[in-house]
């Protein structure tokens, strides 16, 4: 099985920023997300991967994702965090995007997220932040501070909705180039059925590597942010892998 690599873009009001351990940190080089985008197109990506980091749904954020999904001839995979009902998912759906998934705020409404990802089948999916605990994988909110519930039976709800993947971050590794947790994922891809898409702590080819290689036990994709941005990781490279 391949592994597809989806480079990463955190938009903020329509500039990119970054997300470490969850905290927004301003991008102190190119602050354009097309510019960016273009750039990932131009070194062979497939596609790209966009976070509204805003826990509200602003109007400058959708028209940036509007522009980039006009202005690429790859998929564009979004995820707005402030999408949480009928009326912010459909706005979100409508900047035209391939696949969108919801983020954690959804996730805290398990029956409205398991029908809205019934209803848009594989162009749906869901993005859990993982927070590791001595009880077990806890699903943390957007913004770290909170918690959403139980990892488990929630992967479970969504594997029998339908969902079609499910983009699994470990919120600790977030932007800290300190290693992918690979146990997480190895965890989460024995307990659903769903394929995954691996994301935090990523920080050259060789975890990219271990990455790909679990891609028999489910992992499909792997979202990679910080180390392209800092030039620990070449796309060209990772993409060659």
């Amino acid at each position: 099985m391949s592994l597809t690599v989806f480079p990463s873009i955190h938009i903020d009001r329509g500039k990119v920023v970054h997300l470490v351990e969850d905290q927004v940190v301003p991008e102190t080089g190119e602050t354009d997300p097309l510019a960016v985008a273009l750039k990932f197109q131009a070194q062979g990506a497939s596609w790209v991967h966009l976070v509204a980091v805003s826990e509200r749904l602003h109007d400058t954020d959708l028209a940036t994702v509007v522009r980039i999904v006009g202005s690429l001839r790859i998929g564009v995979q979004a995820l707005f965090c402030s999408v949480t009902d009928d009326d912010t998912l459909r706005r979100a759906l409508r900047t035209g995007c391939a696949r969108l998934n919801l983020g954690s705020a959804a996730l805290s409404d398990p029956d409205w997220c398991a029908r809205a990802v019934a209803e848009h089948g594989d162009r749906l999916g869901v993005s859990a932040l993982v927070r590791t605990t001595p009880q077990g994988p806890r699903v943390a909110a957007d913004g770290g501070a909170g918690d959403v519930g139980d990892l488990w039976p929630i992967l479970d709800r969504l594997a029998g909705a339908g969902c079609a993947r499910c983009l699994v971050t470990d919120i600790g590794r977030e932007g800290m180039l300190t290693g992918p947790n690979l146990s997480l994922f190895r965890d989460v891809c024995a307990r659903t059925a769903m394929p995954v898409l691996a994301a935090g702590g990523i920080r050259g080819l060789d975890d990219l590597r271990a990455v790909a290689a679990l891609g028999p036990r489910g992992v499909t994709g792997a979202v990679v942010g910080r180390a392209l941005y800092t030039g620990a990781l070449s796309l060209s490279e990772a993409l060659a892998l």
